[in-house]
């Protein structure tokens, strides 16, 4: 993100980022740049983390209005989710961010609704919002003077704590800045995943020496090494990076890197300085193509990554900064319990499987053709189950451990649809959708599947399941065994609907009882509760609910 000053004081527009193994490379998207446009024009599978900017609390403290954030620019609910969904098909984790370096006016007020008597109401709208959007966690940006005032009353580090217990299994990361009461306070440190250090914005319109770079390589190597003094360990320490430069002088006060490629040519690209340096002078300050690979060398030598500021500021093609990054790191290896590849002897394409159940079209998303699979590895503790029909049915293979060519099974270039599941006996509860305690609108009647479903479903109709218990906090899976004729959505929540727990899409599967299994994953602390599935719109028919803990 970028480091915003002015003449009295510091303030930065913050980064989040999540905690992965690999190198991380987070991507901040704001939301006034156009959420989907820049999804949609970046190669998201060179990321491994996109932060989305800025979400604010309204006056009272919620995040949400209705299906929508309460306070986030120019971005919808419907925004979100296709960032979120698209992003994850590449194998990318997606964060909000909060706050940012200007506080909009539609915004409450942080001082007062992070204090002991409301700080609650925030946390909980913060876990339904992740739940809502179905995202992987939150990114704290609260910056310059307002940070200091809040940690100066007491209540900074005690929010992160509050925030990371409430989001078990979701990441919770911060962007701070490297001056005094600009920087994130040493006892919040352990309870982020990770922390991006903002090493830019030296100078700009309004702030710092004319004359001097805005984000030379020596200040990323001063901001590491304040912060690791300051204890921050090298597997939380992602260093930031500017995609954009500043003007003076006779020149424009700000532009994008695709802006100085496009008005300067390609050959700005492999520089840092348009005109000449000096306090006179008329010059343009920004990293290009070597600077940004130094950094990046640099990153991976001391820390754990990098993060940019922001990704709609990078040009397509030849002299992309995001690529130049990917280059420096190498390609990232799959990812997940189980890599399925697409010729015998681990040969061909390979994708990464984490644990869950994978229909085709959510297989071709990340990149797996039907049919097309000959080999797998699967991580000790988990098995894959490869089926010949999509959505689990027809013949299946079933493989632990290394499998160097599925002609042995009978099963080459076979699979349709898989599932990845824990060999041991993970806790799962399933409910069907005829047991409710209670409901409104809807109707019972037999099932294809045999039993009965719930069906003549309406908008507004709900049913509530009393008296479901949860042994553990963390993150479940939920299935929904569903038909609809036109396509649908549902929605799951907890306790009345005191606890939202996000929305489901529901695909048109061609009659009343032709079903199909949809899910998505949540985050629940361990409790009794009454469960709610609600319908936000018609024309949709449930056979059961299946929870299972991950």
């Amino acid at each position: 993100m970028r480091l915003f000053r002015s003449l009295a004081a510091l303030t930065l527009l913050g980064w989040a980022g999540t905690a992965f193994a690999q190198t991380k490379v987070v991507g901040y998207i704001p939301s006034y740049k156009g959420l989907r446009a820049v999804a949609d024009r970046t190669d998201l599978a060179k990321l491994t983390h996109i932060n989305l900017a800025f979400a604010n609390p309204a006056p009272g403290g919620s995040f949400l209005n209705g299906g929508n954030p309460a306070c986030m620019e120019a971005a919808t609910g419907a925004d979100i989710s296709y960032v979120a969904q698209k992003a994850h098909a590449a194998g990318v984790k997606v964060l909000v961010s909060l706050a940012g370096g200007v506080i909009p006016s539609c915004s409450g007020n942080w001082q007062t609704l992070l204090q002991p008597s409301s700080r609650a109401t925030v946390v909980n709208s913060l876990v339904q919002f992740v739940n809502s959007y179905g995202l992987d966690g939150v990114d704290v940006d609260i910056e310059g003077a307002l940070l200091t005032s809040i940690d100066n009353a007491g209540n900074y580090t005690p929010f992160i704590q509050a925030l990371r217990a409430a989001l078990p299994g979701k990441l919770v990361t911060a962007a701070t800045a490297t001056y005094e009461g600009g920087m994130v306070p040493v006892s919040s440190l352990p309870h982020f995943d990770f922390v991006t250090l903002m090493a830019y914005d030296a100078v700009g319109p309004g702030w710092g020496t004319v004359g001097t770079e805005h984000s030379p390589y020596s200040m990323a190597q001063s901001h590491i090494a304040t912060w690791q003094a300051r204890g921050l360990p090298r597997s939380k320490l992602v260093l930031g990076l500017p995609f954009y430069g500043y003007g003076f002088n006779g020149y424009a006060a700000s532009y994008a890197f695709s802006d100085i490629v496009n008005q300067f040519g390609a050959a700005a690209a492999q520089g840092d300085l348009i005109g000449q340096l000096c306090a006179n002078c008329a010059y343009i300050t920004y990293n290009g193509i070597p600077t940004i690979k130094a950094k990046t060398r640099l990153a991976l030598q001391q820390g754990a990554g990098v993060m940019i500021w922001e990704l709609s500021q990078d040009p397509v093609g030849a002299n992309s900064l995001l690529s130049a990054v990917r280059a420096e790191i190498g390609n990232p290896q799959p990812t997940g319990v189980a890599t399925v590849y697409q010729n015998c002897n681990y040969g061909g394409y390979a994708v990464g499987l984490n644990e869950g159940r994978y229909t085709l079209s959510q297989l071709q998303s990340l990149g797996v053709r039907n049919d097309d699979l000959s080999s797998a590895r699967v991580s000790g503790g988990y098995q894959l189950t490869l089926y010949e029909n999509d959505n689990f049915a027809g013949r299946s293979v079933t493989k632990t451990g290394s499998a160097g060519c599925l002609v042995d099974d009978a099963f080459n270039d076979l699979a349709t649809s898989a599932v990845v599941a824990r060999t041991g006996s993970a806790w799962s509860l399933q409910i069907e959708a005829e047991s409710f305690s209670n409901q409104s609108g809807v109707q019972t009647e037999a099932c294809s599947e045999g039993g009965r479903n719930v069906g003549w479903i309406d908008a507004g109709d709900w049913m509530a399941y009393g008296n479901v218990s949860f042994p553990t906090s963390g993150s479940y899976r939920v299935e929904y065994r569903v038909a609809s004729a036109s396509g649908a959505r549902l929605a799951l929540d907890l306790n009345a609907g005191s606890i939202q727990l996000g929305q489901v899409a529901i695909p048109a599967t061609g009659g009343w009882q032709n079903w199909t299994t949809v899910s998505h994953t949540v985050t629940i602390n361990a409790g009794t509760y009454s469960v709610g599935v609600y319908a936000p719109a018609a024309g949709w028919n449930l056979n059961w609910i299946k929870f299972t803990k991950l």
